[in-house]
């Protein structure tokens, strides 16, 4: 008798250990290293392009699309250049001496906004202007400005299932300068057949 309350006791204070260390590390968000860095990885990609306190709602308004296609552009012309990117074979081409055709920026758009974007438009009244001529958008390149990255710490679901992520955002030559700390919304998407997810907000304390 003695021998089995003691064996109850041992496997009751190893289910509440289990429990306990379980109970942690769910609490420290419920998402593995793995996730957390892939939500890094999705965050740099707004980012990298400056995009670092906004809502997704105004951001994508097609009847002010200037920053949805800045986005859909820089995000090609930095990540994909090799394969998207191309010269303007025209002489002398007035907006720019490179190309992209609409339907990877419109994709871009698509695969982190969660929009359809359709109305493409020309963005000329800007200090880097976007011309669409009905394929292509003409623009000129721009390099050689520091470049941030987001590094996500934690992460939690909110009642509607959407994700906050928390970090901080720092220069990708130097690690310990640190631009801001973020908290940024996106909600659970499907793009390409696999699961990522569509930006709602990022707000950044500088």
């Amino acid at each position: 008798m003695k021998k089995m309350t003691v064996l109850c006791l041992v496997l009751s204070l190893f289910v509440f250990s289990c429990t306990e260390t379980f109970a942690a590390s769910g609490s420290k968000k419920g998402f593995s290293a793995a996730e957390l860095k892939r939500m890094s990885t999705f965050l740099s990609n707004f980012t990298e392009l400056g995009f670092m306190d906004f809502d997704a709602e105004v951001l994508t308004n097609e009847d002010d699309p200037a920053d949805m296609i800045r986005f859909g552009i820089w995000h090609n012309y930095i990540n994909n250049y090799k394969s998207r990117i191309a010269r303007c074979k025209k002489k002398n081409c007035e907006w720019g001496s490179l190309v992209i055709e609409g339907k990877y920026v419109t994709e871009s758009i698509k695969k982190y906004f969660g929009v359809d974007y359709k109305k493409l438009a020309s963005v000329t009244e800007s200090d880097l202007p976007f011309y669409y001529d009905g394929t292509y958008y003409h623009f000129e390149g721009a390099d050689g400005e520091a470049v941030y990255y987001a590094r996500v710490d934690e992460a939690s679901r909110d009642s509607e299932g959407r994700i906050v992520m928390r970090g901080e955002i720092y220069n990708t030559e130097d690690k310990d300068d640190i631009l801001g700390k973020f908290t940024a919304l996106a909600k659970p998407h499907t793009f390409g057949g696999k699961d990522t997810w569509a930006i709602l907000r990022m707000e950044t304390e500088f």
